[in-house]
């Protein structure tokens, strides 16, 4: 185990937390496009002695703990996998989301104070058919979100190119609004927009691919329509999202929604990876358990209204 320091919330730690900030602020230029396009890419957010320490883990220990959610996103079966988490402890994975560089630019570009929401690994492994196209604040309002003030930042663990069915974004379909999802039986059940309006966005709005290497990351808005085609490489695409809410958008729905209450966001130093002040294994993390239709879990992947 590396050397580890209390992270808990202490009054002391949050006067620190406040003096606390990222050598790797974005630029005007750089917040500015993202409210243009509704999307940011950022190559080398983190250095490759930074992303290292977890792929190796994800080497020594592919299974998570048991915590993957497979979701059949096509008829061939199960491969798409995603391990979800919201409490943030002394792991790695806890640290990550709490970095400085990664809440100062969420917070630049929300434009107030945020929390975390949750945060993802995902594994779309060869042959997979992609993710349709979808907002993720659809899900979000049903959480009881009532404004679109989240953001997910995408880090790349793996390439991520046109091969292997990298993420695809619709430039400025962010202001579009919140377009009403349906489910699709023809596209394995998936939760997205409905066709003619879709189609319309797809007609008038460009098609951007996010290609990137381990290290690079994604921001973009709650609204922004993503999603991805299929992988027709022989290596599995794997990412990590941390998604973030603003501190005033709290869900008004309370039953189901305790994992995403507004808890104190401790920011820790942008050194803390490479200085090692982490937990180096997944033992003791806290991962959401697996979901599937039979247990729906924290009903962070699978919802009660997608497979009834």
């Amino acid at each position: 185990m590396n050397q580890l320091i209390n992270l808990s919330a202490s009054n002391v730690l949050i006067d620190c937390e406040n003096q606390i900030k990222t050598s790797r602020p974005l630029s005007p230029s750089q917040i500015e496009q993202y409210h243009q396009d509704g999307f940011i890419i950022i190559p080398k957010l983190f250095d490759a002695d930074e992303i290292e320490p977890l792929q190796k883990l994800l080497e020594q220990d592919p299974d998570l703990k048991g915590s993957w959610t497979q979701r059949n996103t096509n008829k061939a079966g199960d491969n798409f996998r995603v391990s979800v988490w919201t409490e943030l402890g002394d792991t790695l994975l806890g640290v990550i989301p709490r970095i400085a560089r990664m809440i100062d630019a969420t917070e630049a570009l929300l434009g107030e104070p945020c929390y975390h929401w949750h945060s993802k690994i995902v594994k779309v492994q060869p042959g997979n058919s992609g993710l349709a196209w979808h907002q993720d604040y659809d899900h979000w309002y049903q959480d009881g979100c009532l404004f679109p003030q989240l953001l997910t930042c995408t880090i790349a663990l793996t390439p991520s190119n046109q091969e292997n069915g990298c993420l695809k974004v619709v430039k400025k379909s962010h202001l579009l609004g919140r377009i009403n999802h349906i489910i699709r039986e023809d596209k394995g059940h998936q939760n997205i927009p409905e066709s003619p309006r879709l189609e319309k966005a797809l007609e008038k709005l460009e098609v951007f691919y996010c290609e990137i290497e381990p290290g690079d990351a994604i921001f973009f808005h709650a609204n922004t329509l993503h999603g991805s085609d299929f992988n027709r490489s022989d290596n599995s695409r794997i990412l990590m999202h941390c998604s973030y809410n603003a501190v005033a958008n709290e869900p008004f729905i309370t039953e189901g929604q305790e994992h995403h209450r507004y808890r104190p966001l401790i920011k820790l130093p942008d050194s803390m990876i490479k200085d090692g002040v982490y937990d180096s294994g997944f033992d003791q993390h806290e991962f959401h358990q697996a979901e599937s239709k039979e247990s729906l879990g924290n009903g962070v992947f699978y919802r009660q209204a997608w497979t009834s």
